[in-house]
């Protein structure tokens, strides 16, 4: 087993990764002034994942983060649950936010497990 600093990625990976290293968590102030010197197109790597965004818990699977895919699964059965008891356009509201959060939180978590070996559960690790 390889140990996560070895781990190869692809070019658009390794440009999140870099930046994540040189400028900290999305929650951090180093980190917002960056992402506004960048482009449009870096500012969109960066700072969202597309496959997060439409494929939430299974993307996450995918990328081996199976805690952080439980979790947003969890939260996904919650809200179906609560789509019950509350008016739909709330609950669209509210599965438009998750579904946003977590294509927002995914590459850092993703940075933080494979290059900084944190494994964790927090699903929004680094965006709150």
């Amino acid at each position: 087993m390889e140990t996560p600093n070895t781990v190869p990625h692809s070019p658009k990976w390794q440009y999140r990764f870099d930046f994540f290293a040189q400028h900290g968590a999305p929650k951090t102030k180093e980190y917002r002034q960056a992402l506004k010197e960048l482009p449009f197109a870096g500012k969109f790597k960066v700072n969202i994942n597309l496959f997060a965004l439409f494929f939430s818990w299974i993307y996450l699977f995918i990328l081996g983060m199976w805690r952080k895919g439980l979790v947003v699964f969890g939260l996904y059965v919650a809200l179906i649950v609560v789509s019950f008891f509350v008016p739909d356009l709330l609950v669209r509201a509210l599965a438009a936010a998750l579904g946003l959060s977590v294509a927002m939180s995914t590459n850092y978590s993703y940075y933080a497990e494979r290059v900084q070996g944190k494994v964790s559960w927090n699903p929004f690790e680094g965006l709150f």
